[in-house]
């Protein structure tokens, strides 16, 4: 894995290490996520494009941190108020 995507995992997961697998035949790797006692707490599969694509790489980084936050019940604030506002635009109309 290059190091500067190491160095950006490391930092957007701290207290939690990253781990990437080697590359499988596909291309693919698995990122996982370890806690203080080595336990794996969240691993997902990147495809090739994810990983050479720095752009796709982040946007990947990204969509992990929200789904750990929503698991904790830590909605980022920035998230929670694109959800109210969406909630104030829907109608509910009942037939």
């Amino acid at each position: 894995m290059e190091l500067t995507n190491q160095q950006l995992v490391d930092r957007l997961f701290t207290p939690l290490r990253a781990r990437f697998s080697s590359p499988r035949p596909d291309g693919t790797v698995i990122l996982a996520l370890l806690d203080e006692s080595d336990s794996t707490v969240y691993s997902r599969v990147l495809a090739k494009p994810q990983i050479d694509d720095r752009h796709a790489f982040a946007e990947s980084l990204e969509e992990i941190r929200l789904e750990l936050a929503v698991r904790s019940g830590n909605i980022p604030a920035d998230l929670r108020k694109v959800l109210k506002e969406q909630d104030s635009v829907l109608s509910y109309r009942t037939p």
